[in-house]
């Protein structure tokens, strides 16, 4: 009786009106993504003066943290303020010496694709393009190859408006923007009616039959910079001193990015600096899975090497190399890929689920004369109408091939779908052996 009487009397009970929380919060109205607009280059806050801010408020910065920062600030960001690609950029690359470089890879996708299929329709997904260069290349051999504009399309993965905005005065007749909401940030035609869509990520790139090209892409991923000491793997960090410039320092202890990504394979050998981009073995993982799931090529060129070198990180400013740390933003920020490492996270493991087949590395000088680009060479230079005109494309031809310039710094390296293995046993991989062509 008690115990009724007593809930009896709670019930009746009223409560103050402060537990009330109709009073207690407003609705504020978001503002719409479509109206905000980002500040004009140079309105902003100096990269320099980001970069100290972060490390004053949460210390030291990874050496990954500041490549990220420098190259993706949508306003101060390296590739978002100018064309950096040229004679009268930072660097030069392989389709802006030679129109030779972009037919011999477009043949070498065709041919090894004529292994598997007829390679209709295809998508065409390019990693970094650059100034649209290799991708006309492309387009011009294709079309010579018989392929229509319904046969095929382009996905460029570009982070950068400002280098879409030159890929597309490159490759279309028309661009436009498009909604917060499409997969894809621009879209474009041809003059023969091609389709071109650009991308921010690979993720949101359709998963069909796919060519899939990234020439000096991953050289400019972050890395995490490691230095083996007697108590362990440390992180190469970058601290602000006293005179307020950038350094680097070592880690006191194991840091996350030493946890995580320093174990075997990776950490092997008596190496004792090494560095890893883990988003170039995602992106290398994710390449493979694409190319075994659906079918297609995958195709890397970059400068790199097999797990032998150790520091490699530096940075390009009219075609010189300075100090990254000195006027982020203002260089071109790259480390050296170690092919060792994509071949670990792309290749297919016995036991687990298979990923690609992969092949090389090779050299470019091997590259390009096993596919007997010197024959395309000599094509050339008979249509050449002035000996200034040979004289350019032979001195060119040279910078791609030469050990002393491109020829031994860049390497090539190939995906292939597993269910190829039987194929490649009896028609190795054209490029990667020197016994695939024989010479005319």
């Amino acid at each position: 009786m008690f115990y009724r009487n007593t809930l009896r009397l709670c019930n009746k009970v009223t409560l103050p009106s402060i537990s009330c929380r109709t009073s207690s919060y407003k609705v504020i109205k978001r503002p719409d993504p479509k109206t905000l607009k980002m500040p004009m280059p140079g309105s902003a806050p100096s990269l320099l003066e980001i970069i100290k801010e972060k490390i004053r408020l949460n210390g030291p910065i990874t050496v990954a943290e500041y490549m990220h920062i420098v190259a993706t600030n949508p306003t101060e960001g390296y590739y978002m303020k100018k064309e950096v690609i040229g004679t009268s950029g930072d660097f030069i690359t392989s389709p802006e010496i030679s129109q030779l470089f972009g037919e011999i890879v477009a043949i070498w996708f065709y041919a090894e694709t004529q292994k598997m299929c007829p390679g209709k329709p295809l998508n065409i997904v390019e990693l970094g393009p650059g100034k649209g260069t290799l991708m006309v290349d492309f387009l011009r051999v294709l079309n010579r190859l018989g392929y229509q504009p319904n046969d095929l399309s382009l996905h460029l993965v570009e982070i950068s408006s400002t280098m879409q905005g030159v890929q597309a005065s490159r490759l279309c007749i028309s661009h436009r923007a498009m909604d917060l909401d499409s997969p894809h940030n621009y879209e474009g035609e041809t003059l023969n009616g091609t389709k071109v869509y650009w991308y921010n990520d690979l993720k949101k790139v359709p998963c069909d039959f796919s060519w899939y090209i990234a020439h000096e892409f991953f050289d400019v991923l972050p890395i995490h910079k490691f230095e083996k000491k007697e108590d362990g793997w440390r992180e190469l960090l970058i601290d602000i001193d006293k005179e307020e410039k950038l350094y680097y320092r070592i880690s006191a202890k194991e840091t996350q990015a030493v946890k995580m990504l320093l174990r075997p394979p990776l950490d092997t050998g008596d190496r004792t600096e090494i560095e890893v981009s883990a988003r170039g073995l995602g992106l290398a993982r994710q390449l493979a899975e694409r190319v075994d799931k659906f079918g297609g090529l995958a195709l890397i060129a970059d400068y790199g090497h097999e797990g032998e070198k150790e520091d490699t990180f530096r940075a390009f400013r009219k075609h010189k190399v300075v100090n990254p740390l000195e006027n982020p933003g203002e260089s071109d920020l790259t480390a050296d890929v170690d092919f060792a490492q994509l071949k670990i996270a792309a290749s297919r493991t016995p036991g687990h689920e298979n990923y690609a087949i992969v092949v090389g590395p090779v050299t470019q000088k091997d590259f390009l004369e096993w596919l007997q680009a010197d024959a395309r060479l000599k094509v050339l230079i008979d249509h050449a109408k002035t000996e200034e005109e040979k004289e350019k494309l032979k001195n060119s031809y040279r910078m791609l091939v030469d050990a002393k310039n491109m020829g031994e710094r860049f390497k090539f390296m190939a995906f292939y779908p597993s269910t190829m293995a039987p194929i490649l046993d009896k028609y190795p991989p054209m490029g990667f052996t020197n016994t695939n062509i024989k010479k005319v």
